[in-house]
Protein backbone atom coordinates (compact mmCIF):
# COMPACT_ATOMS: atom_id res chain seq x y z
CA UNK A 1 0.00 0.00 0.00
CA UNK A 2 2.81 1.96 1.15
CA UNK A 3 4.52 1.21 -2.32
CA UNK A 4 1.48 2.34 -3.93
CA UNK A 5 0.84 5.28 -2.33
CA UNK A 6 4.60 6.27 -3.44
CA UNK A 7 4.58 5.91 -6.62
CA UNK A 8 1.49 7.80 -6.99
CA UNK A 9 2.85 11.00 -5.50
CA UNK A 10 5.99 10.03 -7.83
CA UNK A 11 4.09 10.23 -10.78
CA UNK A 12 1.98 13.26 -9.62
CA UNK A 13 5.34 15.21 -8.76
CA UNK A 14 6.89 13.90 -12.42
CA UNK A 15 3.85 15.23 -14.34
CA UNK A 16 3.70 18.53 -12.35
CA UNK A 17 7.24 19.11 -13.58
CA UNK A 18 6.45 18.31 -17.17
CA UNK A 19 3.29 20.11 -17.16
CA UNK A 20 6.07 23.19 -15.67
CA UNK A 21 8.38 22.95 -18.25
CA UNK A 22 5.92 22.58 -21.03
CA UNK A 23 4.20 25.50 -20.46
CA UNK A 24 7.68 27.48 -20.10
CA UNK A 25 8.40 26.48 -23.41
CA UNK A 26 4.93 27.68 -24.68
CA UNK A 27 5.44 31.03 -22.53
CA UNK A 28 8.74 31.27 -24.78
CA UNK A 29 6.97 30.31 -27.86
CA UNK A 30 4.33 32.63 -27.41
CA UNK A 31 7.27 35.61 -27.01
CA UNK A 32 9.16 34.15 -30.17
CA UNK A 33 6.20 34.72 -32.30
CA UNK A 34 5.39 38.74 -30.79
CA UNK A 35 8.96 39.58 -32.41
CA UNK A 36 10.40 41.29 -33.91
CA UNK A 37 8.55 44.95 -32.73
CA UNK A 38 7.52 45.76 -36.41
CA UNK A 39 4.64 43.70 -36.32
CA UNK A 40 3.87 44.47 -40.01
CA UNK A 41 6.54 42.04 -41.28
CA UNK A 42 3.92 39.53 -41.15
CA UNK A 43 1.04 38.95 -43.99
CA UNK A 44 -2.90 40.19 -43.41
CA UNK A 45 -0.88 42.23 -40.15
CA UNK A 46 -1.80 45.90 -41.21
CA UNK A 47 -5.59 44.64 -41.47
CA UNK A 48 -5.86 43.70 -37.76
CA UNK A 49 -3.90 46.93 -36.76
CA UNK A 50 -6.69 48.27 -38.32
CA UNK A 51 -8.86 46.42 -36.48
CA UNK A 52 -7.18 47.41 -33.52
CA UNK A 53 -7.56 51.32 -34.13
CA UNK A 54 -11.22 50.63 -35.67
CA UNK A 55 -13.46 48.21 -34.10
CA UNK A 56 -16.21 50.18 -33.05
CA UNK A 57 -16.44 52.45 -36.76
CA UNK A 58 -16.79 48.47 -37.99
CA UNK A 59 -19.12 47.11 -35.47
CA UNK A 60 -21.36 50.27 -35.97
CA UNK A 61 -21.32 49.27 -39.74
CA UNK A 62 -22.35 45.94 -39.41
CA UNK A 63 -25.07 46.71 -36.52
CA UNK A 64 -26.58 49.28 -39.02
CA UNK A 65 -27.00 46.32 -41.68
CA UNK A 66 -29.16 44.20 -39.21
CA UNK A 67 -28.44 41.84 -36.85
CA UNK A 68 -27.85 38.98 -38.95
CA UNK A 69 -24.95 40.86 -40.09
CA UNK A 70 -24.11 41.34 -36.56
CA UNK A 71 -23.56 38.28 -35.23
CA UNK A 72 -22.14 36.57 -38.67
CA UNK A 73 -19.09 38.85 -38.56
CA UNK A 74 -17.40 37.86 -35.51
CA UNK A 75 -18.97 40.72 -32.64
CA UNK A 76 -16.62 39.11 -29.97
CA UNK A 77 -13.29 39.50 -31.93
CA UNK A 78 -14.33 43.42 -32.54
CA UNK A 79 -15.68 43.26 -28.69
CA UNK A 80 -12.38 42.39 -27.61
CA UNK A 81 -9.97 44.59 -29.54
CA UNK A 82 -12.02 47.57 -28.57
CA UNK A 83 -11.78 46.62 -24.95
CA UNK A 84 -7.56 46.12 -25.18
CA UNK A 85 -7.77 49.19 -27.76
CA UNK A 86 -8.95 51.14 -24.99
CA UNK A 87 -6.00 50.81 -22.66
CA UNK A 88 -3.24 49.67 -25.81
CA UNK A 89 -1.67 51.38 -28.72
CA UNK A 90 -2.63 49.10 -31.73
CA UNK A 91 0.39 46.73 -32.01
CA UNK A 92 0.28 46.03 -28.48
CA UNK A 93 -3.59 44.89 -29.25
CA UNK A 94 -1.90 42.77 -32.12
CA UNK A 95 0.72 41.19 -30.03
CA UNK A 96 -1.61 40.83 -27.14
CA UNK A 97 -3.97 38.75 -29.24
CA UNK A 98 -0.65 36.74 -30.51
CA UNK A 99 0.46 35.53 -27.40
CA UNK A 100 -2.54 34.85 -25.56
CA UNK A 101 -3.66 32.48 -28.74
CA UNK A 102 -0.68 30.61 -28.53
CA UNK A 103 -0.90 30.18 -25.10
CA UNK A 104 -4.35 29.00 -24.81
CA UNK A 105 -4.21 26.54 -27.61
CA UNK A 106 -0.44 25.12 -26.25
CA UNK A 107 -1.89 25.09 -22.52
CA UNK A 108 -5.32 23.21 -24.01
CA UNK A 109 -3.02 20.66 -26.40
CA UNK A 110 -1.09 19.78 -23.22
CA UNK A 111 -3.47 19.22 -20.88
CA UNK A 112 -5.42 17.18 -23.41
CA UNK A 113 -1.86 14.84 -24.17
CA UNK A 114 -0.99 15.34 -20.59
CA UNK A 115 1.69 17.24 -21.66
CA UNK A 116 3.40 15.86 -24.80
CA UNK A 117 6.47 18.09 -25.72
CA UNK A 118 5.34 16.69 -29.71
CA UNK A 119 2.53 18.85 -29.44
CA UNK A 120 5.16 22.27 -28.94
CA UNK A 121 7.25 20.85 -32.03
CA UNK A 122 4.03 20.65 -33.80
CA UNK A 123 2.97 23.73 -33.32
CA UNK A 124 6.01 25.55 -34.81
CA UNK A 125 6.30 22.86 -37.53
CA UNK A 126 2.66 22.04 -39.17
CA UNK A 127 2.21 25.05 -41.40
CA UNK A 128 -1.58 24.86 -40.81
CA UNK A 129 -1.25 25.25 -37.00
CA UNK A 130 1.56 27.98 -36.70
CA UNK A 131 0.83 30.84 -39.64
CA UNK A 132 -2.95 31.07 -37.52
CA UNK A 133 -0.56 33.19 -34.80
CA UNK A 134 1.44 34.55 -37.84
CA UNK A 135 -0.93 35.80 -40.30
CA UNK A 136 -4.96 34.41 -39.65
CA UNK A 137 -4.51 35.59 -35.96
CA UNK A 138 -8.55 35.44 -35.48
CA UNK A 139 -8.79 32.14 -36.36
CA UNK A 140 -5.92 31.25 -33.75
CA UNK A 141 -7.73 33.31 -30.94
CA UNK A 142 -10.98 31.35 -32.06
CA UNK A 143 -8.97 28.10 -31.97
CA UNK A 144 -7.62 28.77 -28.63
CA UNK A 145 -11.35 29.58 -26.95
CA UNK A 146 -12.70 26.51 -28.89
CA UNK A 147 -9.92 24.53 -27.09
CA UNK A 148 -10.55 25.69 -23.97
CA UNK A 149 -13.83 25.14 -23.99
CA UNK A 150 -12.87 21.55 -24.81
CA UNK A 151 -10.54 21.39 -21.83
CA UNK A 152 -12.92 23.12 -19.34
CA UNK A 153 -15.46 21.89 -17.15
CA UNK A 154 -19.36 20.77 -19.10
CA UNK A 155 -20.82 23.92 -17.20
CA UNK A 156 -18.45 26.34 -19.05
CA UNK A 157 -16.66 24.37 -21.98
CA UNK A 158 -20.02 24.64 -24.01
CA UNK A 159 -20.47 28.23 -23.71
CA UNK A 160 -16.44 28.52 -24.69
CA UNK A 161 -16.65 26.23 -27.65
CA UNK A 162 -19.96 28.26 -28.92
CA UNK A 163 -18.90 31.98 -28.14
CA UNK A 164 -15.52 30.44 -30.47
CA UNK A 165 -17.99 31.02 -33.58
CA UNK A 166 -18.27 34.93 -32.45
CA UNK A 167 -14.37 35.57 -33.05
CA UNK A 168 -14.16 33.37 -36.23
CA UNK A 169 -17.42 31.77 -38.35
CA UNK A 170 -15.10 28.72 -39.48
CA UNK A 171 -16.19 27.57 -35.82
CA UNK A 172 -19.34 27.17 -36.84
CA UNK A 173 -18.76 23.72 -38.29
CA UNK A 174 -17.41 22.76 -35.44
CA UNK A 175 -19.84 23.40 -33.53
CA UNK A 176 -22.45 21.49 -36.40
CA UNK A 177 -20.48 18.37 -36.08
CA UNK A 178 -20.62 18.36 -32.10
CA UNK A 179 -24.67 18.35 -32.57
CA UNK A 180 -24.64 15.68 -35.00
CA UNK A 181 -22.30 13.55 -32.99
CA UNK A 182 -24.70 14.44 -29.64
CA UNK A 183 -27.96 13.53 -31.89
CA UNK A 184 -26.32 10.47 -33.65
CA UNK A 185 -25.27 9.05 -30.50
CA UNK A 186 -28.43 10.01 -28.47
CA UNK A 187 -30.37 7.52 -30.97
CA UNK A 188 -27.70 4.94 -30.09
CA UNK A 189 -26.40 4.41 -33.36
CA UNK A 190 -23.04 2.73 -33.55
CA UNK A 191 -20.12 4.99 -34.64
CA UNK A 192 -20.02 2.69 -38.71
CA UNK A 193 -23.86 4.32 -38.81
CA UNK A 194 -22.66 7.55 -37.35
CA UNK A 195 -20.14 7.75 -39.94
CA UNK A 196 -22.78 6.80 -42.50
CA UNK A 197 -25.57 9.17 -41.58
CA UNK A 198 -23.04 12.32 -41.18
CA UNK A 199 -21.50 11.67 -44.28
CA UNK A 200 -24.83 11.76 -46.23
CA UNK A 201 -25.85 15.11 -43.86
CA UNK A 202 -22.58 16.99 -44.12
CA UNK A 203 -22.95 16.38 -48.63
CA UNK A 204 -26.61 17.85 -48.69
CA UNK A 205 -25.47 20.96 -46.08
CA UNK A 206 -22.27 21.76 -48.51
CA UNK A 207 -24.79 22.40 -50.98
CA UNK A 208 -26.73 24.86 -48.96
CA UNK A 209 -23.81 26.70 -47.61
CA UNK A 210 -23.89 29.37 -50.28
CA UNK A 211 -27.44 29.90 -49.51
CA UNK A 212 -26.71 30.25 -45.78
CA UNK A 213 -23.58 32.29 -46.05
CA UNK A 214 -26.13 34.97 -47.89
CA UNK A 215 -28.68 34.24 -46.11
CA UNK A 216 -27.18 35.59 -42.52
CA UNK A 217 -25.04 38.34 -44.39
CA UNK A 218 -21.53 36.92 -43.87
CA UNK A 219 -18.93 39.63 -45.27
CA UNK A 220 -17.60 36.44 -47.06
CA UNK A 221 -20.49 35.46 -49.29
CA UNK A 222 -19.24 37.55 -51.61
CA UNK A 223 -15.32 37.03 -51.88
CA UNK A 224 -15.40 33.19 -52.03
CA UNK A 225 -16.69 31.19 -55.19
CA UNK A 226 -17.73 28.43 -53.58
CA UNK A 227 -15.56 26.54 -55.90
CA UNK A 228 -12.31 24.31 -55.76
CA UNK A 229 -9.34 27.02 -54.44
CA UNK A 230 -7.42 27.92 -57.11
CA UNK A 231 -3.48 26.22 -57.26
CA UNK A 232 -5.28 22.67 -55.41
CA UNK A 233 -4.15 19.67 -57.57
CA UNK A 234 -6.05 17.44 -55.63
CA UNK A 235 -2.72 16.05 -54.08
CA UNK A 236 -3.57 17.14 -50.72
CA UNK A 237 -6.77 15.32 -51.36
CA UNK A 238 -5.21 11.90 -52.02
CA UNK A 239 -2.83 12.56 -48.75
CA UNK A 240 -5.78 13.25 -46.68
CA UNK A 241 -8.11 10.69 -48.03
CA UNK A 242 -5.09 7.92 -46.80
CA UNK A 243 -4.11 9.46 -43.72
CA UNK A 244 -7.42 10.41 -42.44
CA UNK A 245 -9.65 6.82 -43.68
CA UNK A 246 -6.62 5.54 -41.59
CA UNK A 247 -7.40 7.41 -38.54
CA UNK A 248 -11.02 7.07 -38.51
CA UNK A 249 -10.13 3.18 -38.74
CA UNK A 250 -7.54 3.49 -35.65
CA UNK A 251 -8.07 5.47 -33.64
CA UNK A 252 -10.10 5.76 -30.26
CA UNK A 253 -13.78 6.28 -30.77
CA UNK A 254 -13.96 8.68 -27.79
CA UNK A 255 -15.58 12.47 -28.00
CA UNK A 256 -13.19 14.44 -29.52
CA UNK A 257 -11.67 11.66 -31.92
CA UNK A 258 -15.06 11.03 -33.24
CA UNK A 259 -15.74 15.23 -33.75
CA UNK A 260 -12.33 14.70 -35.95
CA UNK A 261 -13.66 11.76 -37.80
CA UNK A 262 -16.84 14.15 -39.18
CA UNK A 263 -14.28 17.04 -39.63
CA UNK A 264 -11.95 14.79 -41.68
CA UNK A 265 -15.23 13.35 -43.81
CA UNK A 266 -16.43 17.10 -44.14
CA UNK A 267 -13.03 18.27 -45.19
CA UNK A 268 -12.53 15.31 -48.00
CA UNK A 269 -16.34 16.05 -48.97
CA UNK A 270 -16.18 19.83 -50.00
CA UNK A 271 -12.25 19.67 -51.51
CA UNK A 272 -13.76 20.26 -54.68
CA UNK A 273 -16.71 22.26 -53.74
CA UNK A 274 -15.66 24.93 -51.67
CA UNK A 275 -12.61 26.73 -52.05
CA UNK A 276 -12.03 27.63 -48.07
CA UNK A 277 -12.48 24.12 -47.31
CA UNK A 278 -9.06 24.31 -46.34
CA UNK A 279 -9.45 27.08 -43.67
CA UNK A 280 -12.17 25.16 -42.29
CA UNK A 281 -9.80 21.52 -42.00
CA UNK A 282 -7.13 23.99 -39.82
CA UNK A 283 -9.01 23.90 -37.06
CA UNK A 284 -9.38 20.12 -37.64
CA UNK A 285 -5.64 19.57 -37.44
CA UNK A 286 -4.69 20.28 -33.99
CA UNK A 287 -7.19 17.37 -32.72
CA UNK A 288 -6.15 15.35 -35.22
CA UNK A 289 -2.65 15.34 -33.67
CA UNK A 290 -4.23 14.97 -29.70
CA UNK A 291 -6.00 11.62 -31.95
CA UNK A 292 -2.65 11.12 -32.89
CA UNK A 293 -0.85 11.15 -29.68
CA UNK A 294 -3.64 8.87 -28.45
CA UNK A 295 -2.91 6.07 -30.27
CA UNK A 296 -2.13 3.35 -28.43
CA UNK A 297 0.01 0.95 -30.51
CA UNK A 298 3.32 2.46 -31.20
CA UNK A 299 3.89 1.45 -34.56
CA UNK A 300 0.87 3.12 -35.79
CA UNK A 301 1.51 6.41 -33.99
CA UNK A 302 5.30 6.35 -35.26
CA UNK A 303 3.58 6.42 -39.05
CA UNK A 304 1.26 9.00 -38.00
CA UNK A 305 4.04 11.61 -36.79
CA UNK A 306 6.59 10.43 -39.64
CA UNK A 307 3.43 11.78 -42.01
CA UNK A 308 3.07 15.21 -40.47
CA UNK A 309 7.24 15.73 -40.39
CA UNK A 310 7.42 14.78 -43.97
CA UNK A 311 3.74 16.66 -45.16
CA UNK A 312 4.69 19.74 -43.36
CA UNK A 313 8.53 19.75 -44.36
CA UNK A 314 7.29 19.38 -47.71
CA UNK A 315 4.31 22.25 -47.32
CA UNK A 316 8.01 24.30 -45.95
CA UNK A 317 10.34 23.29 -48.40
CA UNK A 318 7.88 24.22 -51.50
CA UNK A 319 6.42 27.51 -49.88
CA UNK A 320 9.30 28.66 -47.85
CA UNK A 321 7.86 31.29 -45.71
CA UNK A 322 5.77 32.69 -48.67
CA UNK A 323 2.31 32.09 -47.13
CA UNK A 324 3.71 34.22 -44.01
CA UNK A 325 4.90 37.08 -45.55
Amino acid sequence: MFKELFAKKQHDTNLRTKRNIYLLFSILIGLLLIFPEDITWARDRLSYLEYASSSWTIMQRYINSGIFSFFSNEPLFLTINIILSSFLVPENVVKCIIFTSTIGVLYSLGKITKYNFLILLFFLLVPQVVKNHVIHLRQGLALSIYLLGLVSNKKYGGLLRCLSIFIHTSFVFLILFEFLEIILKRVKFTFTVRILLSSIFLTIFIQAIPVLASLFEDRRAQAYDFTMAEGSSGLGFLAWLFVGSLFILVTKKDYINTITCYGILFYLMSYFLLDFSARIFENIIPLILIGVLSIQSKYTRTLFIMFFILYSSLIWYLSGFSFLI
